[in-house]
């Protein structure tokens, strides 16, 4: 029955997806391997997490889509997800989620070791730490980009063009909180509805997820916008800042500016070691709590 639903619920969202324009036909591919790898999973957390940043993410990438391309001419490429943005902001927590089913799929919590109990929890730390560091900057970038003002660097304080790597707003900074809040809020409620009586009987921890994503999301995004800064190029093209051009593409263009940063990491590079890091963040964090 399981297996029905996980089908169902990822083909659904699949083509939705590819039929609103959100991915790509390769970000379609990829994100059956993540939806599949996730709603397979006993835990609702799992599946709940994943519908929440996917379907916000995508609605976020189309509002105000016009906006977004007077600010950035680039953006209508950049809104279809292709397969390594896709991976990039699901692949880790697919694999969280495949460990965790082969740990303890079809376990209940009171057959459990107090350690392994531990290491259950530990894994769903992780994969809120992940999902709420993506969330976070996805609706960072998404809604910052509307902001009035311009942003400023984060390792400067001074103001950059709109779209700079490693700038952040208030509107930005506002907007990752809630996107971590979302992811955090999700788990919480999951948790209490499936795992009541084990909250009830002590035989897991009462943890504020919502508190926990939060905090991981903020975290997750500014660790983002450092790597952007300082290990992305952005450049100044035509009064616009661009980013994840090469060498080549570069020397064809006249009075372009470096802006900030090396060119050694491309997005989709930085989003995945921003959330690798945020993962270790989460499992540290865990590590001093228990």
């Amino acid at each position: 029955m399981r297996v029905i639903f996980a089908v169902a619920i990822t083909s659904l969202l699949c083509f939705g997806a590819l039929r609103k324009r959100s991915l790509s036909r390769s970000g379609t591919l990829a994100a059956a391997f993540v939806g599949l790898s996730t709603t397979s999973n006993d835990n609702m957390l799992f599946t709940a997490v994943l519908l929440v940043f996917f379907v916000t993410s995508s609605f976020w990438t189309k509002y105000q889509a016009k906006e977004k391309m007077k600010i950035d001419p680039s953006y209508s490429k950049s809104s279809r997800r292709n397969w390594k943005q896709v991976l990039c902001n699901g692949g880790i927590g697919s694999l969280i989620s495949l460990i965790y089913q082969y740990k303890f799929d079809g376990r209940q919590v009171d057959e459990l070791t107090i350690e392994e109990r531990k290491y259950m929890v530990l894994l769903i730390w992780a994969y809120i730490g992940f999902y709420a560091c993506c969330a976070a900057d996805t609706w960072a970038s998404e809604l910052g980009a509307l902001s009035s003002d311009w942003p400023v660097l984060i390792t400067t304080l001074k103001t950059v063009p709109p779209g700079t790597n490693g700038a952040v707003s208030k509107l930005g900074l506002l907007s990752s909180f809630a996107g971590g809040a979302a992811v955090g809020l999700t788990a919480d409620i999951c948790m209490w509805l499936q795992y009541f009586s084990a909250y009830r009987s002590g035989a897991l921890p009462k943890i504020p997820y919502n508190m926990l994503g939060t905090l991981l999301g903020i975290a997750g995004s500014l660790i983002d916008s450092l790597l952007g800064a300082t290990l992305q190029a952005s450049y100044l093209i035509n009064k616009h800042a661009v980013s994840d051009i090469s060498p080549q593409e570069l020397k064809q263009l006249e009075n372009s500016k470096l802006i900030c940063g090396r060119d050694i990491l491309s997005n989709n590079t930085v989003n995945l070691v921003a959330s690798a890091l945020t993962v270790v963040l989460a499992i540290c964090f865990h590590v001093l709590v228990f």
